[in-house]
């Protein structure tokens, strides 16, 4: 089972938007390929939006979500986590761990055990067999929900603006992720940075595509595809659907299938190939 985390310590970036395509991109795509292709999505952001987006509802009680999950015991974690998986409305090979506003107490709470990290990582082993991939989405901040669903990622995905303010924290992001690795004992990787709301119009995003392009680190790990700001993305959220379903043909249905697509690649690339 391989589990993405879609993270970035900015709000407002499109991660969420990101999340949520990227889970329904990859059902699609890999159904269409024949290959395995049932997938989980874990929201741990407070505001839950990925849980409003894919289920049309938001306020699930911290009974119901992915709370009761982090604060039980471990060796009953995988069983409840089992329990609280909900279907999405978006496709039934889509299932939910709903998030919740109760997540914020959550996190407080987290900081009186000190082996927090591995509360996800160790509850996502109930469901190995029972789905092939999982995405999960984080809220905006280096919180301790962050640390976790990072702890129980196989691959990081930073989506980003190309804007300055946007773009400096980027650094901080990937020594995030070497922390992690270290402190964790885990094999994260950074599998790709996804330009975001991009706007060819705007001469400084350009610029600034064409400067991480070129960087020794950033750019090997820029996805190909940039996602456009596009209108069509707000309809679909504004009607809880997936923009796949909203309407498959606008500018960003086809660039986020674009990215599920090089991920994919990414990710079944043998190791050490070029």
């Amino acid at each position: 089972m391989r589990s993405i985390c879609l993270t970035n310590n900015k709000g407002g970036v499109g991660k969420t938007t990101t999340a949520v395509s990227l889970a329904h991109g990859l059902v699609i795509l890999l159904r269409h390929n024949d290959r395995p292709h049932r997938v989980l999505l874990i929201d741990t952001d407070s505001q839950a939006h990925a849980t409003l987006l894919t289920t049309g509802r938001r306020e699930w009680d911290r009974d119901r979500s992915l709370g009761e999950v982090l604060l039980a015991k471990p060796d009953k974690a995988g069983a409840v986590l089992q329990r609280l998986i909900v279907p999405s409305t978006w496709d039934d090979d889509l299932h939910v761990v709903p998030g919740s506003p109760t997540l914020d107490g959550v996190n407080s709470r987290l900081a009186e055990d000190h082996g927090f990290a591995v509360r996800l990582r160790q509850a996502l082993r109930a469901v190995a067999d029972q789905y092939d991939w999982v995405v999960i989405d984080t809220m905006p901040s280096f919180s301790r929900l962050t640390t976790l669903a990072m702890v129980a990622a196989t691959d990081i995905v930073i989506p980003v603006e190309m804007r300055f303010l946007e773009t400096v924290g980027l650094q901080a992001i990937v020594e995030k992720i070497g922390d992690i690795r270290h402190a964790w004992e885990t094999s994260i990787r950074l599998t790709g940075i996804l330009p975001v709301k991009y706007d060819q119009r705007i001469t400084l995003e350009r610029e600034n595509l064409e400067l991480y392009a070129s960087h020794a680190f950033y750019g090997p790990h820029l996805f190909q595809t940039p996602i456009p700001a596009n209108v069509a993305v707000s309809y679909a959220h504004d009607a809880c659907e997936s923009i796949f379903n909203y309407d498959d043909r606008s500018t960003a249905a086809r660039a986020y299938m674009a990215f599920v697509r090089e991920l994919l690649e990414r990710i079944y690339k043998p190791a050490g190939a070029d």
